[in-house]
């Protein structure tokens, strides 16, 4: 239960961050936004079989592993792309020391399509694989994989709730080595 409270105030405190940044933002930062998108350190990593399990990736500049925060796009999990992570905060995290990630995932639609039910099965476990995934890279990509925070809009927010109160779905057995990573 300890974990579950953790990890649900870590995931309320990385959305708080973005949220008061926004609010508070000074006239230069809000000029700032208006300045040419930040081209990610890895961009269009796939992190799964599907061609829509792709993420960029901004790793922050530092010595020792930083933490990250891993943006989930809104949409109602029928729309949107990873790029809506540059107007949420994306600035604020780098210079804070923070390395970001964000997805996209497959949608709802096909997953109708497809028969899956409930479709929102697709873009939830599709979340939790891109959770494995960056924990799978965090040696490489000087990431610390015990602080790992979620934020979103919208469906990303609910997909960030979700994977804080969802159990750990890590297969230790798997033959998959990201399958063996933590989704918690």
């Amino acid at each position: 239960m300890r974990n579950h409270a953790a990890a649900i105030l870590f995931a309320l405190l990385a959305a708080s961050s973005a949220l008061l940044h926004a609010a508070t933002a000074s006239s230069t930062e809000l000029r700032s936004q208006n300045a040419p998108a930040l081209l990610p350190t890895q961009a269009r990593v796939s992190y799964g079989e599907h061609p829509s399990l792709v993420m960029d990736v901004w790793l922050a500049k530092s010595d020792k592993p930083t933490p990250v925060v891993v943006y989930i796009h809104g949409g109602g999990w029928e729309g949107g792309d990873r790029a809506m992570v540059q107007k949420h905060g994306l600035r604020a995290f780098l210079e804070a020391g923070i390395s970001v990630a964000t997805i996209d995932y497959r949608l709802i639609t096909p997953a109708i399509k497809a028969g899956i039910a409930p479709p929102v099965r697709w873009p939830l476990g599709d979340a939790a694989r891109a959770i494995q995934f960056i924990r799978s890279k965090a040696r490489e990509w000087n990431l610390d994989k015990t602080r790992i925070g979620l934020t979103g809009g919208s469906a990303g927010g609910c997909s960030s709730l979700w994977l804080a109160m969802h159990d750990d779905m890590a297969v230790l057995k798997s033959a998959d080595p990201v399958a063996r990573e933590s989704t918690r």
